[in-house]
């Protein structure tokens, strides 16, 4: 029989009695709004501003994201609008990816520049139909973060092309929900949608906004995009009454307000046949590129023939971070020694597909990706296991599995 290695994710008490210090003193002293990011930025002084969000964040379809995308045009207005300021802007924006990713990436990819505005996407990568409230905690945890860590917020609600309606059709119920999480926290919301319906309405063809996919406009959508959020940030600056509150307790529960994202490359030991190695340089599109978003992963091979990789962790939810391309293997996933069936399969198969084969030909070299497995996000609150085996039977003799690192978020525990 082969040693099984098993690496425990642990968090330091003293840590986390730090880190709940820090937020109860961070949510009293401060008052974060667009009112005061405003007068900062209008005395010249140096500010950060990060977007945070997916891939309409990002500009998928611009002719020049970084120009041309929503994104693109709002930070050169708030260049125009502050011409003597230095402006940083950081991009954290992956396509395909919602809060629950967001949960992970916010203290590597947002907090660390201590950023006086964030804009927060996530809205229909979160499912615009969607009402289960793990993703709304997922997406209100991230809302409560950044308004404790002082920095102004601003949601924007994005929208893709079949949620054009005609007048007077009542948002999605995701759009919904997350309108009522900004009442609640007091912050601005820059919803697309109204603007975006009065001009196809009005009698723009909606091949004008959409002409490539139902997903991403072009580059006159984006710009649609922009003169909303502009709007709204405008009315924000000018009401002093709208200061960022956070309600004492989160309207979605602290399900997940104890999350970590554990690098595996850090282990003491790795499995048999795993081996610690860079990220991949090239990607099939920018912002999916996992050299951006994370530090050396830990690779399993059919080469090799790799064991399976268990992780003790603490939580409710549970997923792994890593980079995929058009050759990784499937695998078996077990939570406490039970097989988790693939979500989407109609068999109850065990087998989870982690490929990018469907967007780029099968071979060294192509396709390649970030990965983001969400496995389970309403598992007893609680000690579990992970294991995750590659399937190597039939799988290409380049065949990698490469994770960086494993994500849990549970209820926050305070030491003993």
């Amino acid at each position: 029989m082969r040693n099984r290695t098993i690496i425990l994710l642990a968090c330091c008490a003293i840590g986390l009695q730090a880190s709940v210090a820090q937020t109860t003193t961070q949510s009293e002293d401060s008052d974060p709004s667009l009112r005061e990011f405003h007068q900062k930025a209008s005395s010249g002084e140096p500010v950060d501003v990060v977007f945070l969000g997916g891939s309409l964040t990002w500009g998928a379809n611009a002719s020049d994201p970084q120009l041309t995308s929503y994104r693109g045009r709002m930070m050169e207005w708030l260049r125009e609008q502050y011409p003597e300021t230095p402006i940083h802007f950081h991009d954290a924006a992956i396509g395909g990816s919602g809060s629950d990713l967001g949960l992970f990436r916010i203290d590597r990819d947002v907090l660390p520049y201590d950023p006086d505005l964030v804009f927060l996407d996530f809205t229909v990568n979160d499912g615009p139909e969607g009402k289960d409230e793990e993703r709304l905690s997922t997406y209100e945890t991230l809302m409560r973060e950044i308004i404790e860590s002082d920095s102004a917020l601003m949601q924007v609600l994005m929208m893709f092309k079949w949620n054009v309606k005609p007048e007077g059709t009542p948002l999605p119920p995701r759009h919904q929900a997350h309108i009522r999480l900004g009442e609640t926290y007091n912050v601005p919301v820059a919803n697309v949608i109204p603007h975006v319906n009065a001009i196809v309405n009005g009698g723009v063809p909606i091949e004008k906004v959409w002409p490539f996919d139902g997903a991403h406009p072009d580059d006159f959508g984006y710009e649609l995009f922009f003169e909303a959020v502009r709007d709204r940030f405008l009315e924000a600056i000018d009401n002093p009454e709208m200061v960022a509150t956070i309600p004492e307790e989160a309207v979605y529960g602290d399900r997940y307000a104890q999350h970590h994202r554990t690098i595996l490359k850090d282990s003491e030991t790795l499995p048999e046949g795993w081996t610690i190695e860079k990220t991949y340089r090239t990607s099939l599109w920018f912002d999916g590129l996992s050299s951006r978003w994370m530090t050396d992963v830990i690779c399993a091979s059919k080469e090799a023939e790799s064991q399976p990789l268990e992780v003790e962790f603490e939580g409710s939810l549970v997923g792994f971070f890593g980079e995929r391309n058009g050759l990784t293997p499937n695998v078996n996933i077990w939570i406490d020694g039970e097989p988790v069936p693939y979500p989407k399969a109609k068999d109850g198969s065990t087998s989870w597909p982690l490929s990018t084969a469907r967007f780029a030909p099968p071979k060294k070299g192509s396709g390649n990706l970030f990965m983001w497995t969400l496995i389970a996000d309403d598992l007893d609150d609680g000690p579990h296991t992970l294991k995750i085996e590659p399937i190597w039977k039939g799988a290409d003799s380049d065949s990698e599995l490469r994770i960086e690192s494993v994500c849990s978020a549970g209820m926050l525990r305070l030491p003993k």
